[in-house]
């Protein structure tokens, strides 16, 4: 079985622990894939056209964010290598650069998954507990379009509770006769 971790620099518990608990470790193949999301570079192009400068970075301070960019990228693969291999799982490194949305599902394609896992969203930018925004626009994109089953990882959350349902303020008024 051909399982797809996607790190986020912050879920490599998470993941391990899923990976670990729910799935049997014979034959499997564990693919561990960080996407370096470019959609922050538009951004600041964006923001520098506004201030009237040209949209694209001066061409060394480009390569200098391009440069922490991977070696970012390489340090949270590496971390994670090394937490799956403590307990015996040898993981592939994948990365790629884009919408990580896109790069996750096309990766799985490519790579042939058989499982891909991801967590619904990064701690540190944690929605509500529940409801429609607890699932973020990554994890919501990946569960539409990918082309195989995908486990859905959440932090333990005990305390979680469901939020009460709207009273109602009275009877219906009776419906009116038509003549």
């Amino acid at each position: 079985m051909r399982i797809l971790c996607c790190l986020d620099g912050t879920n490599k518990e998470e993941l391990h622990q899923a990976v670990t608990n729910m799935l049997t470790p014979s034959a499997q193949t564990i693919g561990l894939l960080y996407v370096i999301d470019s959609g922050p570079r538009k951004d600041i192009e964006r923001t520098r056209e506004r201030f009237l400068h040209p949209p694209h970075l001066p061409s060394p301070r480009a390569e200098q964010v391009s440069q922490a960019e991977i070696d970012a990228a390489q340090d949270i693969l590496q971390e994670g290598q090394q937490y799956f291999k403590q307990t015996g799982n040898q993981a592939d490194i994948l990365q790629r650069t884009g919408r990580p949305e896109r790069e996750i599902v096309q990766c799985a394609i490519d790579w042939q998954a058989d499982l891909i896992i991801i967590c619904p969203r990064a701690p540190r930018y944690a929605g509500p507990p529940l409801g429609p925004r607890s699932v973020g626009h990554v994890a919501r994109f990946v569960l539409d379009h990918a082309p195989c089953p995908v486990l859905l990882v959440r932090p333990l959350n005990r305390e979680a509770q469901l939020p009460p349902l709207p009273r109602k303020s009275g009877p219906l008024p009776p419906p009116k006769k038509q003549q």
